[in-house]
């Protein structure tokens, strides 16, 4: 009989580590560069990459300060 595609996707799922390095998952690590956008502290931050290609693709997030935090704060 033979698997379906959720089956393999499914023990493919539960093959992976519980805390996978980014670069198995698929992900690129970038450096960005982030701006206030206002120098009173308030207001949203932009993030934006270091590669001008990305930032001509689009590739940029505006967030409001109290939506960021630092990951390692959060350990």
């Amino acid at each position: 009989m033979a698997r379906t595609d959720a089956q393999v996707g499914r023990e493919r799922w539960q093959s992976v580590p519980r805390d996978p390095e980014p670069e198995d998952l698929g992900y690129e690590l970038d450096d960005w560069e982030v701006i206030r956008a206002r120098k009173d502290d308030r207001g949203h931050l932009m993030f934006l990459p270091e590669s001008e290609d990305m930032l001509r693709e689009e590739a940029f997030i505006v967030a409001d300060d109290c939506s960021v935090c630092d990951v390692v704060d959060r350990i």
